[in-house]
């Protein structure tokens, strides 16, 4: 297995973040750019899947109060989506605030009728760095957190090593293949890697999560909506080439393990937007997840 994209020769990636400063210093104008660039690109993206996977609006954003709302200094925007049944997309949120800092994330939920992963994509633009996250989030459980820096696993040791093994090599020819890694690692040379998750953050990522910091710069904020832009066209065509999973005890485990997931992830948004933003923290992150108490409407019609 090819080893972490982060795990690369640290002088060079001085050198690359100083050469980006050089060459674009960002300004208090380019974050309003910043902002509309990142806030375009994403609709784009909604508007994509819209028309791909058939989703409708939800109306649990003017619900919350927050289809349009002030957090700070800043203003946000949020739209929500949903294709119940074969289209199986079981919640999408657009979420964009402008301002000191700006920040674009998409939320992907599938639903339980084939195996694809959960789509993240942020954005965060402040006057000192463009953080770019990106992940697609397996379905069951494959211990990618204790993934080496050579790109393996350790030793097999136990019956559940195995059971995990096999979970990744699914994974590995359905979605997180050769070429999928590469692109991932491209990204990941760009930036400097982000401190490693912890807890519930680092327990649900998937083996491609790009988690990295740029400067503030105009040639970052484009990076950045192009690499987000990548990541849903990958995704979408997983969720066109994917076959449904056989109804049963697989469509029921896939979805415990969303609903458990999506439940701890709320806690680990909670911290991560009241960093950001403050007490207006866990209403962003309820925004942002959705109704967690919320059943899919699914069906293998």
């Amino acid at each position: 297995a090819a080893p972490s994209g982060c795990a690369r020769d640290a002088l060079a990636s001085r050198q690359s973040l100083r050469s980006h400063r050089k060459s674009f210093p960002f300004s208090l104008a380019m974050g309003s750019a910043a902002a509309s660039t990142l806030a375009a690109a994403q609709a784009a993206t909604v508007e994509k899947i819209k028309g791909a996977r058939s989703m409708e609006p939800k109306g649990y954003p003017s619900e919350m109060g927050m289809d349009v709302f002030s957090v700070g200094d800043g203003q946000g925007t949020l739209t929500a989506f949903e294709a119940p049944g074969k289209n199986n997309v079981a919640w999408c949120s657009s979420l964009n605030i402008a301002g000191a800092t700006t920040l674009s994330s998409l939320t992907t939920w599938c639903g339980p009728l084939m195996e694809v992963p959960h789509l993240v994509t942020r954005t965060v633009v402040s006057d000192a760095s463009v953080d770019l996250f990106i992940d697609f989030r397996p379905r069951a459980y494959a211990a990618y957190e204790t993934r080496l820096e050579d790109g393996s696993y350790g030793e097999p040791d136990t019956r559940e090593w195995f059971g995990h093994k096999a979970v990744r090599d699914g994974c590995a020819e359905l979605f997180f293949g050769p070429e999928a890694e590469a692109w991932a690692n491209a990204l990941r040379s760009q930036g400097a890697c982000k401190p490693k998750a912890t807890g519930d953050d680092l327990l649900y990522r998937g083996p491609l999560t790009i988690d990295i910091s740029l400067p503030a710069s105009e040639a970052s904020v484009a990076l950045s909506a192009k690499a987000c832009t990548e990541a849903a066209d990958m995704w979408l065509g997983w969720m066109e080439s994917t076959p449904p999973l056989p109804a049963g005890m697989k469509v029921t485990s896939t979805y415990a393990y969303d609903t458990k997931m999506r439940a701890q992830l709320f806690g680990v948004m909670v911290g991560f937007y009241e960093s950001l933003y403050g007490g207006h923290g866990r209403n962003l992150a309820a925004a942002d997840a959705g109704p967690l108490d919320e059943a899919y409407v699914g069906g293998a019609s």
